[in-house]
C-alpha cells in the first residue's frame, strides 16, 4: 500500500467514524421512538410540572429546542457533505444505491402495513426521493407529507404503529428523556 493510499484510507476511516460519532451525538434522546417534536413537548411538560414554568417560559424553551433541532439538521447535512467529499465516485454511487434500497424496503413495509394503493406508493416514493436529494429536509416534514397522502384510517394506523416516529430497535420501548 502506498503512502498516498494509506493516507486516503485513514482519512476515509476518520470521516466515517466522525459521521457515526456525530450521528450518535445528534440522535440523542430521539433514538427511542420519539419524534423531536414529541421529545420537546414531553421535556417542556416535565419541566412545567417540576418547575412551575410560566406560559412565556414554555414558549421560550420551545424556541430554544426548535433552534437546536434545526442546528442538528444543519450539522447532519454538513457532515454528510464532508463525508461525501472524501468518497470516490464509485463509493458515492454505492452509498446512493444503498440509500435507495433502504428507501424501497421502508416503502415496501409501509405499503404492506397500510395497504397503500399504487398511486399512494408512487407519491410516497416521490417524497422519499426528495428527502434523499435534500438532506436538510426535516424528518418530521417527510412524515407530515406522507401523512397527507394517507386516508384517515391509514393515518391512524401509521401513527399508532410508530412508523411516523424515529426508528426503534427490536423490543426496545420508548424511554423518557432527561428530567428537564
Amino acid at each position: 500500500m502506498t503512502t498516498r493510499s494509506s493516507i486516503q484510507t485513514a482519512a476515509l476511516a476518520l470521516a466515517v467514524s466522525g459521521l457515526f460519532a456525530t450521528h450518535a451525538t445528534l440522535a440523542g434522546p430521539f433514538a427511542h421512538g420519539q419524534t423531536p417534536e414529541a421529545f420537546a413537548s414531553q421535556r417542556i411538560e416535565r419541566m412545567t410540572e417540576r418547575l412551575d414554568l410560566t406560559a412565556e417560559q414554555q414558549r421560550e424553551i420551545r424556541a430554544i429546542l426548535d433552534a437546536q433541532q434545526a442546528e442538528s439538521a444543519r450539522q447532519r447535512a454538513e457532515t454528510r457533505a464532508r463525508v461525501d467529499a472524501v468518497l470516490t465516485p464509485e463509493q458515492l454511487a454505492r452509498t446512493h444505491e444503498q440509500r435507495e434500497a433502504r428507501e424501497e424496503r421502508h416503502l415496501d413495509r409501509l405499503a404492506k402495513q397500510l395497504a397503500l394503493s399504487t398511486e399512494q406508493i408512487a407519491r410516497v416514493r416521490t417524497i422519499m426521493q426528495a428527502k434523499g436529494d435534500d438532506p436538510e429536509m426535516a424528518r418530521n416534514e417527510v412524515r407530515e407529507q406522507i401523512k397527507d397522502v394517507l386516508t384517515a384510517e391509514q393515518r391512524s394506523t401509521y401513527e399508532a404503529s410508530g412508523a411516523d416516529s424515529e426508528r426503534r430497535g427490536p423490543g426496545k420501548p420508548c424511554r423518557p428523556g432527561p428530567a428537564f
